[in-house]
């Protein structure tokens, strides 16, 4: 078993390179919101309004306090591994991965949060509401919060906070649209936006590469040192920070919500994901947090037997293979829908080491997700994908080959060889390109590639897939309807979740009749924990709303205790 665990972790590294793709994709696309559309008016995004029947994202069978046998006791010091150092915890000068957004949130806390199925709504917000044409914005606050400093958390709290945005080289051009600030009295600001920003409320949820909603006390954002010494709303206090060895926080005893069960957390960075697991195992760390399937397969048979708690988080954005459709033969439908066709998904996670944690997909948003909707995407059928390379090969007098892209981990070869062979088996040749991984972004995007494999599209809101599906942003897989883009241009437009989930759908249908992906799987991110500790997977927002406790790599612990 410890072999065939090693290979799976080795594997589960090797996507999280692919993965590494992606967010160099993102990166070069951004999120520059001066992409929005024009289009107008919103309708009002507001705490009161009734939120639309989802469903919560499903988490493992971790003990809960929801089980009456079992009480929340406070106290204790909570130990957490992260996959690295920040290089501090300025929320608008500090470009954060996940562990630096592991500590801002328990620090920090954010205008706006996720719901457990992935909608943002008021958090430190009482309610953001838009104008008819979305140029302004009136954000009001919930009265009584205070910083850990003791000032007031109030609307010119909040502008102090959008100026400190604008003034950032870093960060600046996630508030590229604002265009002016007013405080309207001491809990409401007006947002003028120098055009229509319909989707202005998912910026401030505080994400990877988006950390404009995260909330600093004035006295900080004034400080040099500011960096170094956090001070927000959330539930713990920063209380001293030595770079590469620990920061430590205390609990809040004046939290707005009530104090949190814990008195106490140490963040400890250890890079080295096998050094991080050893020190789990050895019981140095009682929490880390992992995307690598081989860790969660391990920690889910020993969750079985009661030694670990393991909670899996929602899906977050999946593995894909690529195709580039003005480049034949990929730019014949038959042979794109053919190779989806041709790829047996649980044969790939079997050789993945991953069945039981990644989730098949028809599309860019899995089934329990809020936005998920029905299309045509092909099921797995071998003899019918032979049936259309073959009719394809008898219309053009063609064969079937391309070249198929990745990078040059041996395992990623290993893996698009799987892929190869289940084209051959239809009649379909790839030949497999390796190479580095910055030569592969420029590939993409300059359009000089056949068939990559790829990620970071799909998984949360469909707004952030914008620049993906429609034709004015970076539109890779070169893909694209005048139907996508009014469905992506109206979506944005609006801001009642079930108006734009009807969008959404529309776009979710075109590419399931025109397949310009192969949507492998889910990515999984999960906490693995000792057995004492509890309560991972209980975030809740105010108003007793369940929350997402996980997305992606990124945890909140207001709900976790220690049991004694």
């Amino acid at each position: 078993m410890t072999n065939l665990i090693r290979r799976s972790r080795a594997r589960s590294r090797g996507l999280a390179g692919l993965a590494a793709l992606a967010v160099l994709a993102a990166a070069c696309g951004g999120n520059d919101p001066a992409a929005s559309s024009t289009t107008a008016a919103p309708e009002v995004t507001s705490a009161s309004s009734e939120p639309p029947a989802t469903e919560a994202p499903v988490f493992t069978n971790a003990p809960t306090t929801t089980n009456p046998e079992i009480v929340a006791t406070p106290g204790g010091t909570l130990t957490i591994a992260l996959d690295g150092e920040s290089t501090g915890f300025h929320p608008h000068v500090d470009a954060w991965a996940n562990a630096g957004h592991n500590v801002a949130k328990a620090v920090f806390e954010t205008l706006m949060a996720f719901d457990a199925s992935g909608k943002p709504v008021p958090y430190l917000a009482e309610s953001i509401e838009a104008n008819d044409d979305a140029t302004v914005w009136t954000i009001t606050l919930r009265s009584g919060i205070t910083f850990h400093n003791g000032e007031a958390f109030d609307a010119e709290a909040v502008k102090l906070n959008f100026e400190s945005i604008l003034a950032s080289a870093q960060f600046k051009d996630q508030l590229a649209l604002v265009a002016s600030l007013n405080v309207v009295d001491e809990l409401t600001l007006d947002v003028t936006m120098s055009q229509p920003w319909g989707t202005f409320p998912t910026v401030l949820t505080g994400d990877i590469g988006s950390q404009v909603g995260y909330m600093a006390a004035p006295a900080m954002l004034a400080s040099p040192d500011g960096g170094r010494n956090p001070i927000g709303t959330g539930p713990f206090t920063f209380v001293e920070w030595i770079p590469d060895g620990q920061l430590t926080v205390a609990k809040n005893a004046d939290y707005w919500q009530g104090p949190v069960y814990l008195d106490e957390v140490i963040f400890r960075p250890i890079p080295d994901p096998t050094s991080r697991k050893a020190a789990f195992d050895a019981g140095d760390v009682d929490l880390y947090y992992t995307g690598d399937s081989g860790d969660i397969v391990e920690y889910l048979a020993q969750q079985e037997a009661g030694d670990v708690n393991v909670t899996i988080g929602a899906p977050s954005s999946p593995d894909v293979v690529m195709f580039n459709t003005r480049s034949a033969p990929l730019d014949d439908v038959r042979v794109r829908r053919a190779l989806v066709m041709a790829v047996d998904i649980p044969r790939l996670y079997d050789y993945l080491e991953a069945t039981g944690v990644k989730r098949p997909l028809s599309g860019p948003y899995a089934d329990d997700s809020f936005w998920f909707a029905e299309s045509n995407y092909p099921e797995y059928d071998p003899a019918g994908a032979k049936a259309l390379i073959d009719e394809y090969v008898a219309e053009t007098g063609t064969p079937v080959e391309f070249e198929f892209a990745g990078n040059q981990s041996p395992f990623l070869v290993s893996y698009q060889e799987l892929f190869q062979s289940m084209w051959s088996e239809i009649g379909a040749t790839a030949n497999i390109v390796s190479r580095a991984q910055s030569e592969n972004v420029n590939a993409v995007i300059g359009g000089d590639f056949q068939v990559v494999l790829w990620g970071g599209i799909g998984g949360g809101d469909p707004d952030k897939d914008y620049q993906y599906f429609h034709s004015s942003g970076f539109n890779f897989s070169g893909f694209n309807t005048p139907t996508i883009d009014a469905a992506m241009d109206e979506g944005r437009r609006l801001s009642d979740p079930d108006a734009r989930k009807e969008q959404y759908a529309i776009v979710q249908q075109e590419l399931g009749d025109a397949v310009p992906y192969i949507w492998t799987g889910t990515n999984q991110f999960a906490v693995i924990a000792q057995s004492a500790v509890m309560g991972v997977a209980e975030f809740m927002l105010p108003g007793d709303v369940a929350g997402q406790p996980l997305t992606g790599g990124q945890l909140f612990l207001n709900g976790v205790w220690l049991m004694q």
